[in-house]
């Protein structure tokens, strides 16, 4: 287990280093090789050891410089093309549009043959793996980090070998013919005949839970259940990976034993349903590892050897980043790696330990939490590093929930065998499954309602470092070899300091996440943080009292910019109480993050404006106070109400939208909502402002000349969504807000602004580098706009099949 560690390590760096350090790594490596092999002892497994460093540099860093050329072949606009290519995964279909993984074999594509695209394909579209296939689609890179606590869209599918993405408009199928059509004639016919099972015995509720569990496509998965999933910590029970792979294979193997079959066809029944597994969900890298470990385990007992559990997750992650090194920086895999090391690792050692105990009832009792307990003590630091919150629920919801996930996977599968072998006789077994997810959403449900159930714990990098510290040094102490002869030795005293420092760390760092602060401003200033939610308005207040949020982003049925978005933002801040909520109006890319807010942390206040003739407005919905023309909502600095006025008699909610001023002296801000260039001219507002939050996301009816002349705003932002189908921001309302000297921001090209205001102005702070706790990313990249007049690029090629 010890090699794990520092060639996971050395895939990271190469990934980071670039490719002349990928050509160094390796001639140093094959440099090593040969003393490696003449020396004896520690010295000899040093070297070795560092000789399988530097290659598994060399790898990363390799597969990292063929995604950066790929990309490089990308056009500077990004105009529809055509391509030709091969899926070659299963297209993800529950949520209406499916999204296939293209593999490139057309030389006058976008990116050049060999490269991967993910492309969302029309709607009915019935694309399988393995099809050729011919797109007009238009590729871009995914984007990088985006927003504060956010993650990297880029980075995580270029851990999964993904080059490009963009929606395809014309999708025609082409013949498969060769070996390439093997899924056809298994995986795919299999797959589709459960998912027809499921969407013909289930209901939507039920399916939405039990398509993921059996076969891993989570796209139909709504937003709230996805939230309460990840506040109650259950996500993993959907995450295709051991549970699911265990269970078949113990199945099997059950199965073949009750038939009379020997050891080794037993191994070899567990080795083909992990084998028909990863043929029917696909390759996904959390189930691959579980694949793996099931095929070398099964290998073992097939030559008649003794190979640990340690040994069989080290071996198959090695063997793993070899041939995919991305899949190091894969948040699936790197959690299902850590939680199986603490499964086998603190949980064997557990196990063993309590059979020697005498007090056989406390163990008894604390068994059915050691291997949620375990789990999560070698997940931790990924949790705090990566989610920036502790799931402090999730102990007692698993308890629970994973008996009903284990039950709910058996009914599912065994309706699909009997319904497949005699249609009809599985409705019973489909009854229970109705039953069984009813039970696990009423779970993740209660647990997720828990005051601060995914306790946010800031970004301080120190508390996952020393996480990780803690973890490794537990298990360091509890992997010791565990045969006969080493059974009864006693522990040394190095393996008792590193247990008792793992315990420390983990305590500690645990104490400091409970403990975090949230970040503040400096003395005598605030923050404006405008942060990119699409085509929608969110706005984070760091003021000295408190933070406030102005509006919560978008919500769509497969997308929620608070649960996605904001909330990721308030918890890598560590922000567990909002002092005010304020919903400028009642339209959804305003307020449709605002529940998923609300759910994850307490909001003192709540702000709305009034109701308007026939329309309610979000105050009623949301429990919100009508703030009008003139009140104050905050002090220090002072944040005031410009608009509207309560005489009102407005009936467009754009129109009628909450305006808010605050700061002090030359550094204050404006919030223009949504409202167009008529309202503009009734502000109460006469003097200079600092930064102006341009209104209706930059459309040609806002920033009239007049209001800019008299604000003459410093800085001017946007929000707005990337090729957003308005065309925001107008070209009009750009050249005014230049002409009036202001520096204009966009969300859209440069992800989320984040100003410093004081009295003496405003500055526009590089989150990324200036924030604490923040990592240095690539620098903001400009948006790619289509032109027009793209009819001779769009003339389909000749036919290449």
């Amino acid at each position: 287990m010890l090699w794990v560690g520092p060639l996971w390590i050395g895939t990271l760096a190469g990934r980071h280093l670039g490719d002349a350090a990928a050509w160094v790594s390796l001639a140093l490596a094959l440099i090593l090789v040969w003393p490696a092999a003449r020396t004896r002892g520690w010295s000899g497994a040093a070297l070795l050891i560092a000789a399988l460093t530097l290659a598994a540099v060399a790898r990363g860093g390799a597969g990292e410089a063929r995604l950066t050329s790929a990309a490089a072949w990308l056009p500077a606009q990004a105009a529809p093309r055509w391509l030709v290519g091969r899926v070659v995964d299963h297209p993800s279909r529950e949520s209406g549009e499916p999204l296939a993984v293209v593999q490139v074999e057309c030389r006058g594509a976008p990116v050049p043959a060999g490269a991967r695209v993910r492309v969302r394909l029309p709607v009915g579209t019935d694309l399988e793996w393995g099809d050729r296939v011919e797109l007009l689609v238009a590729l871009a890179r995914p984007p990088s980090v985006r927003n504060p606590g956010g993650g990297s869209a880029r980075a995580a599918a270029g851990a999964i070998g993904i080059v490009a993405q963009g929606r395809a408009l014309v999708a025609r199928r082409g013949p498969t013919v060769g070996w390439h059509g093997w899924p056809h004639a298994t995986s795919v016919r299999w797959r589709r005949a459960i998912e027809r099972c499921f969407a013909r015995e289930l209901t939507p509720q039920a399916r939405e839970l039990v398509t993921p569990l059996v076969v891993g496509d989570r796209s139909g998965l709504t937003p709230e259940l996805g939230v309460e999933l990840q506040a109650a910590g259950l996500t993993h029970l959907l995450a295709l990976s051991g549970l699911h792979v265990t269970w078949l294979a113990g199945v099997a193997r059950g199965a073949s034993a009750l038939a009379g079959a020997g050891p080794r066809s037993r191994a070899l029944a567990g080795a083909a349903c992990a084998v028909f597994y990863a043929a029917l969900a696909g390759p996904l890298p959390s189930l691959m590892r579980a694949v793996a470990t099931e095929l070398l385990t099964a290998a073992a007992r097939l030559l008649d050897r003794a190979l640990d559990p340690l040994q069989a997750l080290a071996l198959s992650a090695i063997a793993l980043l070899a041939v995919a090194p991305g899949w190091a920086e894969d948040l699936g895999f790197q959690l299902s790696c850590a939680a199986t090391l603490g499964l086998v690792v603190l949980g064997g050692w557990w196990k063993e330990t309590s059979g020697r105990n005498p007090s056989r009832l406390v163990a008894a009792l604390a068994a059915p939490a050691v291997p949620t307990a375990t789990a999560q003590v070698t997940s931790l630091p990924i949790l705090i590093g990566r989610f920036h919150a502790l799931p402090w629920t999730t102990l007692a919801a698993n308890l629970i929930a994973v008996p009903v996930g284990g039950l709910l996977l058996a009914a599912a599968w065994l309706g699909v065998f009997l319904e497949g072998a005699i249609p009809g006789v599985g409705r019973w077994a489909f009854g229970a499954c109705e039953v069984l997810a009813q039970a696990l959403r009423t779970i993740a449900g209660t647990a997720a309602r828990a005051p601060l159930a995914l306790l946010p714990t800031g970004s301080e990098p120190a508390i996952a470092c020393l996480a990780a510290a803690g973890a490794l040094l537990l298990v360091l102490s509890a992997s010791a070899p565990r045969d006969i002869d080493h059974r009864a030795t006693p522990w040394s005293r190095p393996r008792v300091a590193a247990g008792w420092f793992g315990g420390l760390a983990t305590v500690l760092s645990l104490g400091l996440a409970v403990t975090a602060c949230p970040l503040t401003p400096p003395p005598g200033s605030w923050w404006l943080v405008v942060l990119d939610v699409g085509q929608g308005d969110a706005l984070a207040l760091g003021l000295p009292s408190g933070w406030w949020l102005v509006d919560a982003g978008p919500r769509s049925t497969w997308h929620d910019a608070g649960a996605q978005v904001v909330v990721p933002f308030l918890r890598w801040a560590g922000i567990r109480r909002l002092e005010g909520l304020v919903l400028t109006h009642d339209h959804a890319d305003h307020t449709g993050g605002a529940w998923a807010v609300l759910r994850s942390l307490p909001v003192r206040r709540r702000f709305a404006p009034p109701a308007l003739p026939g329309l309610a407005g979000p105050g009623r919905r949301f429990a919100a106070r009508a703030a009008e023309r003139r009140d104050t909502l905050a002090v220090a600095p002072r944040w005031i109400v410009r608009w509207p006025p309560p005489d009102t008699g407005l009936a467009n909610p754009n129109v009628a939208s909450l305006v808010l001023e605050g700061g002090s002296g030359l550094g204050r801000a404006l919030l223009a909502a949504d409202v167009d260039s008529v309202v503009e001219q009734w502000l109460e507002v006469d003097s200079e402002v600092a930064v102006l939050k341009v209104a209706h996301h930059g459309a040609g009816s806002s920033s009239g000349a007049g209001f800019l002349a008299r604000l003459r705003p410093r800085h001017a932002v946007i929000s707005c969504g990337r090729n957003n189908p308005f065309g925001h921001p107008d070209a009009g309302a750009l050249d005014r807000l230049r002409r009036a000297g202001a520096i204009v921001h966009r969300t859209d090209q440069m992800g989320a602004a984040w100003f410093e205001l004081d009295s003496s102005g405003a500055k526009l702070l590089d989150w990324r580098a200036e924030i604490p706790g923040t990592r240095s990313a690539s620098p903001p990249e400009r948006a790619r706009e289509s032109r027009p007049g793209l009819a001779g690029r769009l003339a389909p090629p000749a036919p290449r099949w």
